[in-house]
C-alpha cells in the first residue's frame, strides 16, 4: 500500500482532467443535452413548473441516498418534511438523513440561481461547505464510521481526511495532499476561468469532474453524495436543470452497476502509449463522461415524457376520477386541478366561474384539496390565487414510474 501511495503525492497523477474526443461524441451529447433542457424547461408555466420541482426533490435525495444503500421509504421522507418521525431508531435516522440532502439541495439551487451570484461550484471551499453543511443536519450516530480492521473513525464536517483510505482496488491520494490535489482541481474546472469559457466544454467537464472528485476521495466519509451535490450544483450553474425537472441521481441509481464500474475502470492507470498522456486512462475517462451525460439525456428525455402536457391532463383527470369515485371530493374540483396545471395559479374569482359554484360550496371544495395537499393557496394584494402542489404519496398516478415499481405499490396501499 506504501508503494502505491508514493504514486499520489502529486496532483499531475490525476491527468487527463479532460477526456480526448476526437470524433466530437462528448460534444455532440453536450449539445444535445442543451438542447434537451432547453426543451423540458419550457414545457408549462413556470408556477407549475415551480410545483413539480417540489415535488421532485424529495426524489431526487431518495436516489442519491439509495445509490449509498440507503432505501428509504418515500412515504417516510414525506412524513420527515412534515416532522413526523419514526419511533425507530434506524429508520428515523434515514428521514433525517433524507431531509437534510433535501434541504441541503434546495438551498444549493437558491444560492446558484440567484442574480449576480458569484458562487463557483468547483472551488475547494464551496465543496468543503457542501460537505459541512450536509452533516450539520443528520444525526450523530452518521458521524461515527466502522473501518475494516474495527476501528471506529469520527468524521469532521467540512473537513478534508487525515488518514489513509481505500475505495475498492483505488487508493486515494496521500491525505497529506489533498490541498494540492483539489487546487488543482480547482484551478482545471472552475467554470469562470478563461479556459472554460465555452460552454460545451464546461458540460464535459461536469462529467469529469464528477469522477475525478470521486477519485481524490477528499473526505473521510460522504463523498458519494457529496459529489452528486457538486454535479446537480454544476447543473444547476449553467441553467442545465430544466428548473428542477429532473435527476442525474436517479438515472445513475437506475444504473448503478454500470455506474459503479465506469467510476472503478476510470480509476485504472492509462492501457499503453495510445492510451492518453497522462497517468490514468484517457479511454476509461471517455467512457465515464459519455455513460454519465448519455444518462442525462436519459432523464431529462423521461421527464419530458412524464410531464407533456396531454399526459399530465389525462392522468389529472383519471386522478380525480378515482377520488369522485372513492367521494373524496366533488367533481367540480377536477377543473381546478386541471386549470391551475395549465396556468400555474387561478383566482377564487375565476375558480367560482369554472366551478359555477357559490362561495361557501367553492370553500369546501378548496379546502379539501388544500387538506389533500393538492392545492395551495396565497393571497396576493386584495386577491387569493390557488396554485398546484403534488403530495408524494399521489405520485403513482400523477407521475407513474418516478419511483420503484416495488416503492409506488407501497405508495398505492396509501392512497
Amino acid at each position: 500500500m506504501n508503494e502505491s501511495i508514493s504514486l499520489y503525492t502529486d496532483p499531475s497523477s490525476m491527468e487527463p482532467l479532460f477526456p480526448e474526443d476526437e470524433k466530437n461524441v462528448l460534444s455532440s451529447l453536450a449539445l444535445e443535452l442543451i438542447e434537451k433542457s432547453a426543451k423540458l424547461s419550457g414545457t408549462m408555466n413556470p408556477n407549475t413548473r415551480n410545483a413539480i420541482s417540489s415535488f421532485l426533490r424529495p426524489m431526487n435525495s431518495y436516489y442519491s441516498n439509495l445509490i449509498e444503500g440507503h432505501n428509504t421509504s418515500p412515504i417516510d421522507i414525506e412524513k420527515a418534511l412534515k416532522k413526523d418521525f419514526s419511533d425507530n431508531k434506524e429508520k428515523r435516522d434515514l428521514q433525517k438523513e433524507a431531509k437534510a440532502h433535501i434541504k441541503l439541495h434546495a438551498e444549493i439551487e437558491a444560492e446558484l440561481k440567484t442574480e449576480n451570484n458569484n458562487t463557483i461550484p468547483s472551488k475547494s471551499e464551496y465543496i468543503k461547505t457542501i460537505h459541512k453543511r450536509f452533516y450539520k443536519h443528520l444525526p450523530e450516530t452518521f458521524l461515527n464510521i466502522n473501518t475494516e480492521n474495527g476501528e471506529t473513525k469520527t468524521i469532521i464536517p467540512g473537513k478534508y481526511r487525515i488518514e489513509e483510505v481505500k475505495v475498492g482496488n483505488h487508493i486515494a491520494p496521500h491525505f497529506k495532499c489533498l490541498d494540492d490535489f483539489m487546487s488543482r482541481f480547482e484551478y482545471f474546472y472552475n467554470q469562470s476561468s478563461k479556459p472554460n469559457h465555452f460552454k460545451v466544454k464546461r458540460i464535459i467537464s461536469i462529467a469529469a469532474s464528477h469522477h475525478r472528485l470521486a477519485w481524490v476521495h477528499p473526505f473521510l466519509d460522504g463523498n458519494g453524495r457529496v459529489v452528486r451535490l457538486f454535479s446537480d450544483a454544476c447543473f444547476f450553474y449553467e441553467n442545465l436543470d430544466a428548473s428542477g425537472l429532473w435527476s442525474i441521481s436517479r438515472g445513475l441509481a437506475r444504473n448503478k452497476e454500470t455506474y459503479y464500474t465506469l467510476l472503478a475502470h476510470a480509476d485504472k492507470k492509462r492501457y499503453n502509449n495510445y492510451d492518453g498522456r497522462g497517468n490514468l486512462s484517457d479511454k476509461a475517462l471517455f467512457e465515464f463522461c459519455k455513460f454519465f451525460l448519455e444518462t442525462a439525456i436519459d432523464q431529462l428525455e423521461y421527464m419530458y415524457s412524464i410531464i407533456d402536457t396531454e399526459n399530465m391532463l389525462n392522468r389529472i383527470e383519471a386522478f380525480a376520477d378515482l377520488m369522485i369515485l372513492k367521494k373524496r371530493f366533488k367533481k367540480e374540483a377536477k377543473y381546478i386541478l386541471t386549470t391551475v396545471f395549465l396556468k400555474g395559479k387561478m383566482t377564487k374569482t375565476e375558480a367560482m366561474q369554472i366551478t359555477n359554484t357559490s362561495d361557501k360550496t367553492l370553500k369546501a371544495i378548496t379546502d379539501n384539496l388544500i387538506k389533500m395537499e393538492l392545492l395551495e393557496s396565497k393571497k396576493i394584494g386584495i386577491h387569493v390565487y390557488y396554485f398546484a402542489k403534488y403530495p408524494i404519496k399521489y405520485s403513482p398516478v400523477l407521475f407513474p414510474g418516478i419511483y420503484p415499481s416495488d416503492r409506488e405499490t407501497e405508495m398505492m396501499m396509501n392512497i
